[in-house]
């Protein structure tokens, strides 16, 4: 009977501390101790450029358990939450990490691992991805996974915003080509110095904005000599034709505006030197 009761004690007690490693009972309790770190990233916003497209990762421990991280996964989210699942991608990493200044008794010292890595947070893919979707500002949840060297699974994370566009448009990245269209005979057009070609007594004119970077561009306004030509979103970016009095001088105007919802004017006066 005795023999029973002990038995029993015993599966009992096995069962309870089962019970209490499968929930992490032991995460921190100093007998069986879970590695903990401090991640740190630099830098924390990332742009499109030869220096800022990766991000260095830091991995400080902050207790005498180390870790090796197997693989790092990297999620992009929009400001408000909603993740991009097209862009989440994962990454193969062979890391140790511990602290340099503690061995266990007896144990040898041996050489320390790095406690930082470099991803490329913003490759020409995610980039090409947000531009066409126009999607200026993202945030890239990097996890980190592995195991702590206690045995432990464990999961680190920290993130980074990153921004597809650089600045504004500017006068400069837009250029303006005007034709015009003769209301008699080609034969009656003349050749304006930039290539186009007008009717000196009139006819119909529209227009042509090139612009640097289209992506940037949330919508484009046009006008020539003061009237409406209609607008666009998308590429090209050409004007309705409008009538037109003279050929001679015409002025023709575009208003760009960007993802931001910032605009940009751009006036030509075309028979002049721009």
């Amino acid at each position: 009977m005795q023999k029973k009761k002990f038995w029993g004690a015993v599966v009992f007690i096995l069962l309870f501390v089962t019970g209490l490693s499968g929930c992490q009972w032991f995460a921190d309790n100093p007998m069986f101790p879970q590695a903990k770190f401090m991640v740190t990233s630099e830098p924390t916003h990332l742009a499109p450029g030869e220096e800022e497209r990766i991000v260095t990762v830091n991995f400080q421990p902050i207790n005498k358990v180390g870790a090796r991280l197997s693989k790092c996964t990297i999620i992009y989210k929009k400001p408000e939450g909603t993740v991009i699942p097209t862009l989440t991608r994962s990454l193969v990493l062979n890391l140790t990490i511990y602290d340099p200044n503690w061995t266990a008794a007896g144990a040898s010292m041996v050489v320390t691992e790095a406690t930082s890595v470099e991803i490329e947070v913003l490759d020409i893919k995610t980039e090409g991805y947000l531009k066409s979707n126009k999607i200026p500002l993202v945030v890239a949840e990097l996890i980190f996974s592995g195991e702590d060297l206690a045995g432990h699974p464990l999961e680190l994370s920290t993130e980074v915003f990153v921004q597809a566009f650089v600045g504004l448009i500017q006068q400069e990245d837009i250029t303006i080509h005007v034709y015009c269209l003769p209301p008699v005979t080609e034969g009656d057009s003349t050749s304006l110095e930039d290539g186009s070609t007008c009717a000196a007594s009139g006819g119909e004119a529209y227009m042509a904005v090139d612009i640097k970077d289209p992506q940037l561009v949330s919508k484009v306004e046009y006008s020539l000599d003061g009237k409406s030509a209609g607008s666009d979103t998308t590429p090209p970016f050409v004007s309705r034709r409008v009538s037109v009095t003279s050929c001679d001088g015409i002025l023709a105007q575009a208003v760009v505006y960007d993802i931001f919802g910032n605009y940009t004017v751009k006036s030509v006066k075309f028979g002049e030197k721009e």
